[in-house]
């Protein structure tokens, strides 16, 4: 396999093998339009031929207190909260470890999190934080393969063809992120 595991407890390995094999599944038949070059580039991944890809297990500490994953280059570090990591009660290994993919694969953050959320959406895929629209908007709005209207959040890739629509915040989402605005700025 052209992914290489290091560091991870054998139970935590297989959950990876687990998640690998959903994704060969998803990029078989997926849910969602996929560009071509996108789905090509993550089916070499995941598959004996493509390149090396290592995903290492980065641990609780330093970099991993406040995050689940990230990526350099080919290497993908997910962290020990990957694998506790739910949304509702569903496990959420599989739309992280495919999040980092995409980023190994050359794509911006929105498209992670668009991927992400229309082929892993009943697989604990999260909709895009504050800070990832903040990104966003430094971004113009554009990934690599996709685009997002900022006002109705629905997602084209750059035949037109939608992706996905992001969900509107949540009431109690909005007021958390209503009053946090408050608090800084002062009132």
């Amino acid at each position: 396999m052209a992914i290489r595991l290091q560091g991870f407890a054998g139970k935590d390995e297989r959950a990876l093998e687990r998640s690998l094999s959903r994704i060969r599944e998803c990029l078989k038949d997926p849910p969602a339009p996929i560009p071509r070059d996108l789905r090509a580039g993550l089916r070499d991944l995941v598959s004996r031929s493509g390149p090396r890809v290592t995903v290492a297990y980065g641990g609780k500490r330093g970099a991993c207190r406040d995050m689940v994953g990230r990526t350099a280059g080919y290497r993908v570090l997910l962290c020990h909260s990957a694998f506790s990591a739910t949304s509702g009660n569903r496990a959420r290994l599989t739309a992280i470890l495919f999040h980092e993919l995409v980023h190994v694969v050359r794509g911006k953050e929105l498209d992670a999190e668009a991927f992400e959320n229309a082929l892993f959406a009943q697989e604990g895929a999260r909709p895009p934080t504050r800070e990832d629209w903040a990104g966003f908007k430094e971004d113009r709005y554009r990934g690599w393969w996709v685009q997002v209207d900022p006002k109705t959040r629905r997602v084209t890739d750059y035949s037109d063809r939608v992706v996905l629509t992001f969900p509107r915040p949540t009431a109690d989402r909005f007021i958390r992120l209503r009053a946090a605005g408050r608090a800084r700025l002062g009132a």
